[in-house]
């Protein structure tokens, strides 16, 4: 039988719109038995989760998704960890720096969001209010929630379309060198999360990148320490690419994992969608092994 699964997926501590422990109460009512925590650049999450997870008789790890640069890429990497113990000081550290940096890419988008919105509404939009809404590191959905409260927009999807795709910040994102350096130093298992995805991915054809250069860059990302892909994703469903990231992550000796990447209605997604991908547990077994 199939053990119900949920290793990526966000709370209200980064972009996710339950907290911790909702999204262990929405586990168990699911029949998901296997759950991992993955908030963008913090583990501000972790305890609550790991204390929620563990009450609720779940089989519940720490994990985190970090923003890298790799190249000319942006991808994110999901660390995951055997307990809250194992993660040692110079990644939590390191993980606090993110925070900061994320915070000063917040303020730093609000002075050109209070440039270009209407007249009326230029300079009501405060860092402060916007730090409200998050528990945890600030991200663009909480931007979008108090953009709808003035009345900029009429919902977060118009906020996006309309300023926060358009008026992004980028800031300089760790090293994948050294993230992977910090996580396996950590006991950490490193993961590539939806490496086909249209963004964050090995797959930019914007970029000149295109599926038949990506085993290389996999064979590059293994040898500075990788040691997963997230084939079974979403987006890799709706584009037929499962299998080829299937076959890449066996021919390359890499751990399988697949997810919904669950954040709640910022994509658009219903509670019963977490925990509803169709895979083995094999990969546990193998971060089992990791772990030692």
């Amino acid at each position: 039988m199939i053990r119900k699964s949920e290793i990526h997926m966000h709370s209200c501590f980064s972009d996710g719109e339950f907290s911790p422990r909702e999204l262990v109460a929405i586990a168990r009512k699911n029949g998901v038995s296997i759950l991992s925590l993955t908030d963008h650049d913090t583990f501000s999450g972790i305890p609550e989760f790991i204390e929620a997870g563990r009450k609720a008789g779940l089989i519940v790890f720490p994990g985190i998704e970090m923003t890298v640069k790799y190249g000319e890429l942006q991808l994110h990497v999901l660390g995951y960890f055997k307990d809250l113990e194992s993660i040692q000081t110079p990644l939590w550290d390191r993980v606090e720096t993110m925070k900061a940096q994320r915070e000063e890419r917040m303020v730093a988008m609000i002075d050109k969001l209070n440039g270009v919105v209407p007249d009326r509404f230029q300079g009501e939009i405060t860092f402060e209010n916007v730090q409200k809404a998050a528990e945890g590191v600030l991200a663009r959905p909480h931007l979008a929630r108090e953009m709808v409260r003035l009345g900029i927009v009429k919902h977060t999807g118009e906020a996006f379309e309309k300023y926060l795709v358009e008026y992004n910040v980028q800031r300089e994102n760790i090293h994948i060198d050294e993230a992977l350096k910090l996580m396996r130093a950590s006991g950490g298992v490193p993961v590539v999360a939806h490496p086909g995805e249209r963004t964050y991915a090995l797959h930019r054809p914007d970029k000149g990148i295109d599926y038949e250069d990506i085993p290389a860059r996999v064979e590059e990302l293994k040898a500075l320490g990788l040691m997963g892909l997230e084939a079974i994703y979403p987006y890799h469903e709706r584009t037929g690419k499962v299998e080829y990231f299937l076959k890449l992550a066996e021919d390359h000796d890499m751990i399988v994992t697949g997810s919904r990447d669950f954040h709640g209605f910022n994509t658009h997604q219903t509670p019963d969608v977490l925990g509803t991908t169709k895979m083995e547990p094999d990969f546990f077994e193998r971060f089992q092994q990791a772990w030692g």
